[in-house]
């Protein structure tokens, strides 16, 4: 396993000026929008590691209330089955549907040496060529399980954020403390590298002690955009049902508290919903797959 500025590579895979995503586990991984849609685009996309970067350098393990960097084990009638440590993993993806490949990035939020954390990535990013790099987040916020999440952005350039405004993204405003992505993104900027934070709204109900872990609604709403972005051409029918059975979960708990009930209509009623619209402006060989689409339904019927 070769091994270069911290990454160590198990392969050196040639891949076509690709497009970096990332999903960063820590403080914007609200119903885990960032890391869940990167696993389950690799698993979609049957992606193949090549690279990760080690920990130790960049991880303290026993940051208190943070059980995530910790290691996954399974003990079974007092024998350790499973001891699983954190990873920082790079995968890849060559589109044949696109100019550009994928590189997925499944990593956790250091702790320590912020910058060089990054300039690790960046500096795999120009050694293949990376085209741009998006990174995902999610933010619990209180939008109603029953409309459509909505998704924000801020990017290197306003040329950037007015092709993001063509996808259903509003423009992220704040002032505050800033995450892991706004330093990359700061970064990024300084070595001219075209850089979009993707993030969701993930909904949580913490007046009725109501925390989704995992929010496939969020998840959806960023796979959605990327789908168009990047030219992916997934079929989300899997995704979309199970938001659907989350909808119908909570629905359920709130027909039988009239508290919860009253509630969501509250935030139904102040919530501005803004649905997921694809361009229109699509690749020759998007538009050749519909076409084929098209032809081979009319043909059935």
């Amino acid at each position: 396993m070769a091994q270069q500025s911290n990454l160590r590579y198990l392969e050196k895979p040639e891949l076509r000026q690709p497009d970096l995503i990332c999903g960063i586990n820590g403080w914007v991984d609200g119903g885990e929008a960032s890391t869940g849609t990167i696993q389950y685009l690799i698993k979609k996309l049957r992606a193949k590691k090549f690279a990760e970067m080690p920990l130790a350098h960049y991880h303290v393990f026993q940051v208190p209330g943070q059980l995530s960097l910790r290691p996954q084990i399974k003990i079974e009638d007092g024998l350790l089955k499973k001891h699983v440590m954190p990873k920082n993993e790079f995968f890849y993806w060559v589109n044949p549907s696109a100019e550009h490949d994928l590189v997925l990035y499944l990593g956790t939020e250091p702790n320590t040496n912020w910058e060089e954390y990054i300039e690790n990535l960046l500096n795999l990013s120009a050694d293949y060529n990376v085209s741009r790099i998006y990174v995902l987040g999610g933010v619990l916020d209180k939008t109603p399980h029953t409309r459509e999440t909505g998704v924000f952005c801020a990017c290197s350039s306003r040329e950037l954020r007015q092709e993001m405004m063509k996808y259903t993204m509003q423009s992220s405003n704040y002032e505050g403390p800033g995450s892991f992505a706004t330093t990359m993104l700061h970064l990024s900027q300084k070595r001219k590298m075209p850089f979009v934070t993707i993030t969701a709204r993930a909904t949580y109900y913490p007046e009725f002690n109501i925390v989704i872990p995992r929010n496939p609604k969020a998840i959806r709403a960023i796979i959605l955009r990327l789908n168009g972005l990047l030219h992916l051409n997934l079929d989300i029918a899997d995704l979309d049902q199970e938001a659907d059975e989350l909808e119908v979960k909570l629905n359920f708990m709130a027909s039988h508290n009239p508290e919860f009930q009253a509630y969501i209509e509250e935030l139904e009623k102040e919530y501005v919903e803004v649905k997921y619209e694809a361009p229109l402006d699509i690749t020759a060989n998007e538009a050749i797959h519909l076409a084929e689409e098209f032809l081979k339904e009319s043909r059935e019927e």
